[in-house]
């Protein structure tokens, strides 16, 4: 029958935490790289949300370990192998992942108003060229109910339409239209509250129909919410993983030092024993005396 270990209390509850953190990581970071990975990759922010999924495949396998212990009531050795390295190893290499996260997040947090701001601006400029820009401002203004950088007016300064594909024929004055320049108060249809509007010479027929708020300032709140939220997982990782690998040395340094203190008491226990057999066996003087009296005889 195995032997029970008490393991302690904050390890066991630290672990359970630790392996919800870790699942809800690599199902969150799955999920940004799927749906939203061009607009991580453009706002700068998926190096921290690799680290946030290398974090929790770190700590998946090692979190799976503890419980596997506590459950079977084994004591939890930190020498001990977890796919191939011993489990202190698991636990420091999780320390330092996310001590660059945290150093990400933060180099993040004081560039985002600037990075935001350009990301869109530049986006903006070659919505018309670059497929991939336009792809990423449509989905901004479209999901978050948004026009612009500042405001609506920023898009009648980039030359943005296409008159082939998307202003080939004036709905309004159902006549084509001749130069790009007749359509400076124009935006584009991600702009719409709806599926169809106006967007074109708004400045004629109002800007009813679309969203007239910039994405800058949105946006902005946006990536600074996550980059805290991302941080704050980070330094709470942190903190525990150095607090059960202390638990766990301490532990470990305890019970080598029992030991030690068994092993001397138990030396020093043979020893008196060895001492006291050896003085009840010590031959008296006077009987020597007497046994050389007889051998003599």
């Amino acid at each position: 029958m195995a032997r029970k270990y008490q393991n302690h209390p904050f390890v066991m509850w630290a672990a359970c935490f630790l392996w919800f953190i870790s699942m809800f990581a690599i199902m969150w970071s799955l999920l940004l790289f799927f749906f939203v990975g061009n607009m991580l990759m453009l706002t700068g922010t998926d190096l921290v949300n690799a680290f946030v999924l290398l974090s929790g495949i770190i700590m998946l396998p090692t979190n799976v370990h503890i419980l596997y212990s506590i459950a079977y009531g084994t004591r939890i050795d930190p020498r001990n192998k977890v796919m191939c390295c011993p489990l202190w190893m698991c636990i420091v290499w999780i320390i330092v992942i996310n001590m660059i996260g945290i150093i990400l997040c933060i180099k993040r947090i004081h560039s985002c108003e600037d990075t935001t701001m350009k990301c869109i601006n530049h986006g903006m400029k070659f919505y018309r060229s670059v497929p991939r820009y336009k792809h990423f401002i449509d989905n901004v203004q479209w999901s978050l109910h948004c026009c612009g950088l500042n405001s609506y007016k920023d898009w009648f300064n980039h030359d943005w339409y296409d008159k082939i594909r998307d202003y080939e024929w004036d709905s309004y004055n159902k006549q084509p239209i001749k130069s790009l320049k007749e359509v400076t108060d124009s935006v584009p249809l991600s702009c719409c509250k709806s599926g169809s509007c106006i967007s074109n010479y708004l400045t004629e027929l109002g800007t009813h129909s679309i969203n007239t708020d910039g994405c800058g300032d949105i946006m902005y709140h946006i990536v600074m919410t996550s980059m805290y939220a991302h941080l704050i997982l980070f330094v709470l990782v942190v903190v525990i993983e150095i607090l059960i690998l202390k638990l766990l040395v301490r532990r470990e340094e305890d019970e080598r030092s029992d030991k030690l203190k068994k092993n001397v008491k138990h030396i020093m226990s043979v020893n008196h024993n060895f001492e006291a057999s050896s003085t009840s066996y010590q031959v008296n003087p006077e009987d020597s005396e007497d046994l050389e009296l007889s051998e003599r005889e």
